[in-house]
C-alpha cells in the first residue's frame, strides 16, 4: 500500500499536480506515524521520509499545545 501511494506522489510531482493545501487532525496524524513505524523502507526512501515524518510531528506538536 505504501509503495502505492509513494508512486502516487512520484507521479503528481512529475507532473505538476497541485495539492490542495490543508491541515490534518492529530488522529490521522498519529495514523500515519504509526503506519510509517510499522513499515521498511530502502535507502532511496529515508531521506524523503525523514523530512515527512519531521514535517508530520511539527504538525503534530502544534496540533496537541492548541
Amino acid at each position: 500500500m505504501l509503495k502505492k501511494v509513494m508512486a502516487i506522489i512520484k507521479n503528481a510531482q512529475a507532473s505538476n499536480v497541485k495539492v490542495i493545501d490543508s491541515q490534518l487532525t492529530q488522529v490521522e496524524i498519529e495514523f500515519i506515524l504509526a503506519t510509517l513505524r510499522e513499515n521498511s523502507f530502502k535507502g532511496t526512501q529515508v531521506v524523503v521520509l525523514y523530512n515527512t515524518v519531521l514535517k508530520l510531528q511539527q504538525q503534530h506538536k502544534v496540533i496537541q499545545e492548541k
